[in-house]
């Protein structure tokens, strides 16, 4: 892998720490590399499915109510059309919160495997939504390098943006998106599942899997693959590892974890923080955009192009995130661009109460809100909710914790794409109320009790609140905690 095009990466997305950012991407070029990709080929289908059904609605609408009257003779009414297309976009949160379930039983086979072979095997859509979500956070913490670990893990973010963006364009009507082809548009995320499939074959386990396990020998093969370290002491191999990658311990249950109280609580947040997410809307603006701007007449002829538009710029708002989720800390970059959202969302009711008035302009304001919501959430709710629940628990609480807030993520999409669109069609603008009041208590609850993540445990023995890192912190570098993204000359705990 050619490692010198890392240089091209301008000054003003990482600022002070492009430095950093450059001299790790140089040493361990092939690893980034390896993560990047893995995490596209796995959180694409995601972005992908979660689009799907946006674009094509009334294609896939007329699908559906055709066969309840030719299979069942049933002709439904305008609100039992609305009940059951709900259902329908709902259902994927249905099947990602069984593969949530899925989470702790199948974690014994380690995130690689999971991510790669099983969840490919599987690929039904929902289920493998789940199982992507929470094992992907999982394998980066495995293998990506600490000083970076923060800036890789937005790329999730990323990567589902790019899936959308590709469901969005395949689901045109000039691609996949009319009344024949629209079946098609279904199973081509299964070339992404053949590849990770194939691929899986050649990449090995993460070392830190296979240390726990035992398997010594293969995990230094596995070092060597994935860092290009190349030293004949093997002790030397695994401490140099060691100073690159926390180490992630075997991993607790749910049920275990959940009988520490400070981990309890730890898990509790992350459930918060994952809920907050859903609940500023980004599921139903994702999967209803194009009904939504309807509502308010915009530009018929634009609304079809409007959700793969809204995915790129999605992917080019989240590139200050890579910078930010660095330099400014976890906490201040979600809790602020929370309030973006709320706003947007503030303004997302009121210009749609006024469209209903006939009033032209009132569509075009409703555009800048729609954006003004897809900056807050892309700069910082949306990439930052993927890891934090991670980062709130010790290292060997972290697949609990990511499997509790992803289970938590899913039943709040299930929520709120269930209700949106009925609601939508009884009160109009009044339903962006199901975003602003629960948007709003989190919000509260986070800006109370959520702590800055970016030092975090470095040793699990240490047995620290993850509530009080705040409080640590706040006293100086010195005696934070040292594990997490940046690396401040090995600061000290006493």
């Amino acid at each position: 892998i050619n490692l010198q095009t890392s240089a091209a990466v301008p000054n003003a997305i990482f600022g002070q720490n492009s430095f950093m950012i450059r001299n790790v991407i140089e040493d361990q070029g092939k690893v980034v590399f390896i993560c990047l990709i893995t995490v596209l080929f796995s959180i694409l289908p995601v972005g992908y499915y979660i689009v799907l059904l946006n674009v094509p609605e009334k294609v896939i609408q007329n699908f559906i109510f055709d066969n309840f009257e030719n299979i069942f003779g049933l002709k439904l009414s305008p609100t039992e059309e609305s009940l059951v297309w709900s259902l329908t976009v709902s259902s994927q949160g249905v099947g990602a919160l069984i593969g949530c379930l899925m989470v702790g039983p199948i974690s014994k086979y380690g995130a690689k495997h999971v991510l790669m072979r099983w969840n490919n095997v599987i690929l039904i859509a929902g289920v493998y939504t789940g199982l992507a979500c929470a094992f992907a956070p999982l394998y980066l913490q495995q293998v990506i390098p600490k000083n970076i670990k923060g800036s890789m893990s937005c790329f999730l973010h990323i990567a589902v943006c790019f899936g959308s963006s590709i469901g969005a364009v395949f689901s045109l009507p000039f691609m996949f998106g009319d009344e024949d082809t629209w079946p098609i548009l279904v199973v081509l995320p299964a070339f992404f599942g053949f590849v990770m499939l194939g691929a899986s074959y050649f990449i090995p386990d993460t070392p830190n899997n296979l240390l726990q396990m035992g398997r010594y020998t293969e995990a230094i093969e596995s070092i060597k693959f994935y860092y290009d370290i190349e030293d004949s002491d093997e002790d030397e191999i695994i401490k140099e590892y060691w100073d690159m990658v926390p180490e992630m311990p075997e991993q607790l249950s749910l049920c275990s974890a959940f009988m520490n109280s400070s981990i309890r609580r730890g898990i509790l947040l992350g459930m918060v923080v994952s809920a907050t997410q859903i609940f500023s809307g980004s599921m139903v603006s994702i999967s209803y955009s194009t009904e939504m701007f309807r509502a308010v007449s915009f530009i018929d002829i634009l609304v079809p192009f409007l959700p793969a538009l809204g995915s790129i710029i999605s992917i080019l708002l989240t590139i200050p995130a890579l910078r930010w989720v660095e330099t400014r800390g976890r906490r201040p970059l979600l809790l602020k661009t929370l309030m973006f959202c709320i706003a947007a969302n503030v303004f997302l009711l009121i210009f749609t109460l006024m469209s209903s008035e006939r009033t032209g302009w009132a569509s075009w304001g409703f555009a800048a809100a729609f954006f003004m919501y897809g900056v807050g959430y892309n700069l910082g709710v949306g990439p930052v909710a993927y890891f934090l629940p991670a980062e709130l628990v010790p290292p060997e609480a972290a697949s609990a914790s990511l499997g509790a807030a992803v289970a938590v993520n899913w039943i709040c999409t299930i929520t709120t794409t269930l209700f949106y669109y009925p609601l939508s069609k009884l009160v109009g603008g009044w339903s962006y109320l199901i975003f602003i009041i629960p948007t709003s208590l989190f919000s509260m609850i986070l800006w109370r009790l959520l702590p800055e993540t970016k030092f975090h445990y470095k040793d699990s023995d240490l047995q620290i609140d993850p509530l009080e890192i705040r409080l640590l912190t706040d006293l100086g570098p010195s005696i934070a905690p040292n594990y997490g993204t940046l690396d401040l000359d090995e600061p000290t705990l006493f």
